[in-house]
């Protein structure tokens, strides 16, 4: 009787639960954090044998150190890729994982950091977790066949000081662990590859008939493998060339731009796990696996308990949270103070608040559209899209959005959306309609921009089949981790794309409605 009158509290109880758990869990990862690197240069700069190693310590930690920027940390970086010991953790690098820069300034050129022994194990408990989970729904059959990761070149340069350089994918690839070497592929030799055209093709051939049957890697660049690989078998769907394919690990873009076009080449009953990664820490991994018959993935686990201590700042003001209260609905900046030396470090992402515990990516702090003031999200640029996609029944390769500011002869802004359409809409402007129709029904503030008049429709623009590639292509930056932000607050992105491309004719390009 008393059990099934207690009943009704226990969501409460287990909610409270996991709070609790996500709170001890931090305080302990920072107490470990600030205590191993008080002595260090960066523990001095920052007066870490000042904090109290006690319940303050969160609190006193958020209201005495400001948020830190790459630039802050620089001085300190220098110092470490010039190979000199206990600077911002215990020993020497391990390497340098150099950043896609996609959403840097002009100004400052590539990221380098740094990665301690600590901060790699890390990186690979949060992809086995991952892994883990996926397997849970896919059953271990999945291992007896082959594992394909597709990231960038895992070929690491010395500098000058001798301290590896890369990709942080392949980085970590260097340390696949040893019962997962067997299944690795597309091999040691061509995962050192460069040339991202040439590496595509040599895993082409090399894996277009063999039993593949999980993939990892950033969504855009896989469709572009899976177009090999049909082409390299003469066959419509992937799927048919992998019959047991039956996992695929995705981050680094949203993928729900994409999802029709996945849906064209896996099985219904392919189960995907979404991971966000970055250079500085792993951050979350999904919730569950999901299938492409759901809508949109599941909301994304934060790893609280995996070595990096993670903040909150909300964007519309207010107090910095831990991950045990966030709010749902709510947009934050994330920052991270790691084992492997950053110290409140702003990732420059933005997240969703799902649940304490629990986000969604939102987009990048840069790459937020609010030229009017109509404070667009990356999460609403793709919800807006794959709507769109959904209802015309047309795909999508790429896309990027960069405002149209007013003229004296077209005194109303605008958004201008770059589009490469796989299988274009039979409509575009009915394609427009849609999206213009999400964002002013999920966007407060684009709604009134649009009934204010300060703001008109959308512009839908179709580039050329392979336009963002060759402007990836011109920037040196094919392949791997690189990608195009989904949006910038300016035209520099959109110009250059028109720019890389301007050898294509009127009917070969752009489109306008």
């Amino acid at each position: 009787m008393l059990a099934r009158s207690c009943a009704p509290l226990l969501p409460l109880i287990d909610r409270a639960q996991q709070i609790e758990s996500h709170r001890k869990s931090q305080f302990r990862i920072l107490r470990s954090i600030v205590s191993s690197s008080a002595h260090l240069p960066i523990g001095r700069h920052f007066s870490f044998a000042r904090l109290p190693i006690n319940e303050r310590l969160p609190e006193v930690f958020r209201s005495h150190l400001p948020e830190q920027t790459y630039a802050d940390h620089e001085p300190f970086i220098k110092r470490v890729a010039e190979g000199e010991s206990d600077v911002m953790f215990a020993g020497k690098a391990i390497a340098l994982a150099q950043t896609s820069g996609t959403t840097s300034a002009s100004s400052s050129g590539e990221r380098y950091i740094p990665q301690s022994e600590a901060l790699l194990r890390h990186h690979t408990r949060g992809g086995l977790a991952a892994m883990a989970r996926l397997l849970r729904a896919t059953g271990t059959q999945t291992l007896n066949g082959q594992v394909l990761m597709l990231g960038g070149s895992t070929a690491l340069v010395p500098n000058d000081f001798n301290i590896p350089v890369g990709d942080l994918s392949g980085i970590i690839a260097a340390r696949v662990p040893t019962w997962l070497r067997p299944l690795y592929e597309p091999g040691l030799d061509i995962a050192l590859e460069s040339d991202w055209e040439r590496k595509l093709n040599r895993i082409a051939d090399r894996c277009a008939e063999q039993d593949i049957r999980l993939v990892t890697g950033i969504p855009a660049w896989c469709m572009m493998l899976f177009e090999r690989i049909c082409r390299a078998r003469n066959l419509s769907r992937v799927r048919i060339a992998w019959p047991n394919l039956s996992g695929f690990i995705h981050g680094g873009h949203a993928i729900t731009p994409f999802i029709s076009n996945l849906r064209e080449h896996l099985s219904p009953n392919t189960h995907m796990m979404e991971v966000y990664p970055a250079s500085e820490a792993f951050i979350a991994i999904g919730s569950r696996s999901w299938t492409l018959a759901d809508k949109h993935p599941p909301a994304l686990e934060l790893l609280t308990n995996h070595g990096v201590y993670m903040e909150f700042v909300p964007q519309d003001g207010g107090e910095t949270v831990g991950a045990e209260s966030l709010e749902s609905g709510r947009i934050y900046r994330i920052l991270v103070t790691t084992p492997g030396g950053l110290v409140r470090y702003q990732l420059g992402d933005l997240v969703e608040g799902v649940a304490p515990g629990f986000i969604r990516v939102a987009g990048r702090i840069k790459t937020r559209l609010s030229a009017f003031g109509e404070h667009v999200e990356g999460v609403h640029l793709d919800g807006a899209i794959a709507q769109a996609c959904q209802l015309t029944r047309c795909e999508i390769s790429y896309y990027h959005v960069a405002p149209k500011m007013p003229t004296l002869a077209n005194p109303v802004g605008a958004h201008e959306w770059l589009i490469e359409f796989s299988h274009p809409p039979a409509s575009v402007s009915v394609f427009g309609d849609i999206m213009d129709h999400y964002l002013r029904t999920h966007v407060i503030d684009y709604d009134a921009h649009r009934s204010g008049g300060q703001i008109s429709m959308p512009i839908v623009t179709m580039v050329a089949p392979g336009s963002f590639h060759r402007f990836l292509s011109a920037s040196g930056k094919m392949g791997g981790q690189h990608k195009v932000p989904q949006a910038w607050n300016d035209r520099s992105f959109a110009e250059k794309i028109f720019s890389a491309n301007s050898h294509i004719t009127e009917d070969q390009g752009k489109n306008h409605v």
